[in-house]
């Protein structure tokens, strides 16, 4: 077949692309079996007709038409991962577990972030790439497509798959929700009766962060205790300090923290510090991402760590599930999903 290869090669004129016809001649079958079997639609083929039709791609050096198989299919390969303007500080992690699992179902990425909500700007932008990719999918990572513009790109034909809207699609449903649940479990099992929600003040509005104050607050509610108290902290001394001496101090009951990250929940120990009360004791801090800076501060940070490929796999699934498409592995419960990394700050 190799020297077959570079027959063909020698007859094709300079520069032109090799086609599903090349491989046809090569492997010895019609452009429609090669179509089918490019497409993974093997069900009909021998695996030997299979192989030959592979082989004499990779001989070639053969790339699908993504213009073509749009044409054909009415989408392309590519999905948009759209990214709402947030403080989430592992946000490359979640991208990239998001991406691979799109990359093993058979799709390419194209991340597009939205900006400020209602930017005019960001919405004209996504608009203008669902005209330009027609991709085979839109993920909404968290409320980044303002509802009247997801209904609007469905009418188009586009699949737009929104956070907000899959929340139920299996054990990890409402999971930013969880997150802040099983802080405040983990503050309460540590005799916290008074809690508070940390978020990071830097002026983005964030939907994650809204979530997890949620289900902190729930829990509250579910065991008679009183709201909890939100914080917003900035990643600088004295604006830390000036937030924590809100809320501590005298004679009051001990206070509990979660907090949205591990950076916030470093602010919020070295608020304390300035204000001067007792980690843990007067102020028990809870932060989340289990990341390896939290463990270099003393105390060490207790931390509600995540499987960050688990935790997203829902997103992907879904897509799936509108083309059919296997996914290797079910869900993981979410118990096996978090963890908490024991520090000393609780």
């Amino acid at each position: 077949m190799a020297e077959q290869a570079e027959e063909q090669a020698a007859e094709r004129a300079p520069g032109r692309p090799v086609t599903s016809v090349d491989v046809a001649r090569l492997a010895g079958v019609s452009r429609a079996t090669v179509s089918h079997i490019l497409n993974h639609q093997v069900q009909r083929f021998t695996p030997r007709t299979v192989e030959r039709v592979l082989a004499a791609a990779a001989e070639l050096g053969y790339v699908k038409s993504a213009a073509a198989r749009a044409l054909a299919l009415g989408h392309s390969d590519i999905v948009i991962l759209v990214v709402p303007d947030t403080t989430l500080s592992n946000l490359q992690d979640v991208i990239e577990a998001v991406s691979a699992q799109l990359q093993d179902l058979g799709f390419a990425t194209v991340v597009h972030f939205a900006g400020p909500q209602g930017a005019a700007s960001g919405t004209a932008g996504l608009t203008a790439l669902v005209d330009m990719l027609r991709p085979a999918g839109v993920l909404d990572l968290g409320e980044a497509v303002p509802p009247e513009q997801a209904e609007r790109l469905r009418a188009s034909g586009a699949v737009v798959v929104a956070e907000y809207g899959v929340r139920e699609a299996g054990p990890m449903s409402d999971g930013n929700v969880l997150i802040g649940r099983l802080q405040a479990e983990h503050l309460v099992a540590q005799g916290y009766r008074r809690l508070a929600y940390a978020s990071l003040d830097d002026g983005r509005r964030d939907p994650w962060g809204r979530d997890r104050a949620a289900g902190v607050a729930a829990l509250c509610a579910e065991l008679g205790l009183d709201p909890p108290a939100h914080l917003e902290v900035p990643l600088d001394r004295a604006g830390a300090r000036e937030a924590v001496r809100t809320l501590v101090g005298g004679d009051g009951p001990a206070l509990g923290v979660a907090c949205f990250s591990d950076d916030v929940a470093i602010a919020v120990l070295a608020g304390a510090r300035e204000v001067g009360v007792e980690v843990p004791g007067q102020v028990g801090i809870i932060g989340f991402a289990g990341s390896p800076v939290g463990q270099l501060v003393a105390p060490r940070l207790t931390s509600l760590a995540a499987d960050v490929d688990a935790g997203v796999a829902f997103i992907s699934s879904r897509l799936a599930s509108v083309y059919g498409l296997e996914v290797d592995g079910a869900q993981r419960p979410a118990a096996e999903v978090f963890e908490v990394v024991q520090g000393g700050t609780t």
